[in-house]
């Protein structure tokens, strides 16, 4: 009788968990409903639509009003536009609204999914993760990639228990089809992916054929340990080694290189990935777990793991060591502005979740989302504390002031006109092609945007018509947009607009002129 009264305790006890973790992912699933609706799409997102529509509308993906990394990195070109072949922009659509719609569609649809397979926890993991609500709304792939490495995941442990031979070469080949994916989202050719099937399958191979290499190959520690490392060397040397790219920092600035690193470590590995993630409690008895365990599964989930953190901390380090010399933006204050580069690790979070799971199955004493044991407290509090800022994430969302200017000007540009954005450097590119789709979304308008940092003589090229190399010309410019504190516009322009910018966006009046005597305003 009390081993049936104690069974009901028990059970009581558990409803009102799953009552807890419903509650839980039914706030996750509201939030990221909310964000669609309060942000505006991304920074980086406004450039793959304009790789999509331009595509839509002239056929090559190209950005028509010069490229974000410009020759002379003080001013756009139109002329130094190269075409893209693969990217994100292949997958969202060509409209803000497509963007939106795929966005929460691809979120909603893995939460379901998750929640379908009986692993509640993790589903709401997905659907409270500040990240992923952050890039819901701005139309970033950050919960796409996720989505993939889920994918692959799944196909390591399938290769793993399998006892078929062929099914399980199958397994680990099918790999390169979820790389590929994420691959072409980053702009490369989805025949990348086939290295990494390929690497997967000689991995399991070579512990089939080899008890010695099956051995080294089970020890979590060992492989992750060694997977971090031949990562980040790998990049290191390419830096060294292969001018041209983002990485080759690494030989051009290795003082200010080696800086961001620090920061990128405390960025990406910190806060966006042990507090972000809610993975801190858990993650002291993790790394006592791996150095315990054998396991193939738990080593390839680990080393998986290890190479990505450790590719994904260096770029960031690289990023943001080049976007700054381009840029010519103070150090290391370049690295708070792009800070949010940290959210890349984000794709991490199903691997590490499910190799705890993984290793708690196997009786070691790892707790998990599922039975976490005498760490749920810590981890409610770990919840309790991101939630804040999931709900900031979903109700503030993302705002630009040049939806405002890009309005009138869009009301008012005749076909042939072009318009000049005066901003200071760091992202100023970006900030441009954020008026694309309101002005010429399709490039058949024959609409131009310039870009000119403050610090440029930008009033000599409008007002005299000076020609400057690597510089677009001016020459049909009618309309001025100037950021706030970015200067005033010379005389005989007059002022069409002006706002104020929102506090996330650094404040300040913002300003459009044009030489039309007479406007359209709302």
């Amino acid at each position: 009788m009390e081993d049936d009264e104690s069974t009901h305790v028990l059970s009581e006890q558990e409803y009102s968990r799953q009552k807890r973790w419903k509650l839980l992912l039914i706030i996750g699933v509201c939030l990221n409903a909310l964000v669609v609706f309060t942000s505006d799409l991304g920074l980086d997102t406004h450039i793959h639509l304009t790789y999509a529509t331009v595509e839509a509308g002239q056929g090559e993906a190209a950005l028509d009003w010069g490229h974000t990394r410009p020759i002379d990195p003080l001013s756009s070109d139109p002329s130094y536009a190269p075409v893209k072949e693969d990217g994100w922009f292949d997958f969202i659509g060509d409209s803000p609204t497509d963007v939106r719609l795929l966005s929460f569609a691809i979120t909603l649809g893995f939460i379901g999914l998750l929640y379908k397979q009986q692993q509640l926890e993790l589903a709401v993991m997905v659907a409270l993760y500040p990240t992923f609500i952050f890039s819901t709304g701005r139309g970033y792939p950050e919960v796409f990639i996720a989505v993939m490495l889920y994918a692959v995941v799944i196909l390591i442990a399938h290769a793993c228990r399998q006892e078929d031979v062929n099914k399980a070469r199958l397994r680990a080949l099918s790999i390169a089809v979820p790389m590929a994916a994420i691959v072409a989202v980053k702009g490369m050719s989805m025949w990348w992916g086939l290295p990494f099937g390929l690497a997967a399958l000689a991995w399991f191979e070579a512990a089939r054929r080899s008890p010695t290499f099956a051995k080294w190959a089970s020890h979590p520690a060992k492989v992750a340990l060694v997977a971090g490392l031949v990562v980040g060397a790998l990049m290191l040397v390419m830096g060294f080694f292969d001018p041209g790219n983002t990485l080759s920092v690494v030989g051009d600035a290795p003082v200010r290189f080696s800086s961001a690193l620090l920061i990128a470590v405390f960025d990406v590995l910190v806060i966006y990935a042990l507090f972000g993630m809610v993975l801190w409690p858990f993650f002291g008895p993790a790394i006592k777990g791996l150095s315990t365990t054998s396991d193939l599964e738990v080593a390839c989930i680990a080393g998986l793991i290890a190479a990505f953190a450790a590719a994904i901390t260096v770029y960031v380090a690289a990023l943001w060591t080049y976007e700054s010399l381009l840029w010519g933006a103070d150090w290391p204050l370049m690295t708070w502005t792009m800070g949010n580069n940290g959210r890349y690790i984000s794709l991490l979070l199903i691997p590490s979740f499910m190799m705890l799971k993984r290793m708690n199955d196997l009786g070691i004493e790892v707790p998990c989302l599922e039975d976490p044991g005498d760490k749920y407290r810590s981890l409610m509090i770990g919840l309790a504390l991101i939630l804040p800022l999931s709900i900031l994430a979903a109700v503030n969302g993302q705002t630009m002031w040049s939806d405002e200017a890009g309005e009138v000007m869009a009301l008012n540009m005749e076909e042939g006109e072009d318009f000049l954005f005066i901003s200071e450097t760091t992202l100023g590119m970006h900030w441009l092609y954020t008026f694309h789709y309101d002005i010429d979304p399709f490039g058949n308008n024959n609409n131009t945007g310039h870009w000119r940092a403050d610090s440029t003589d930008w009033h000599d090229e409008l007002v005299n018509g000076t020609k400057v190399e690597n510089r677009g010309s001016l020459d049909d410019v009618e309309w001025l947009v100037i950021a706030p504190g970015a200067g005033e516009a010379p005389e005989g322009w007059g002022l069409a607009a002006h706002g104020e910018a929102d506090f996330l966006n650094g404040g300040g009046t913002w300003k459009v002129y044009t030489t039309h005597e007479e406007i359209i305003v709302y």
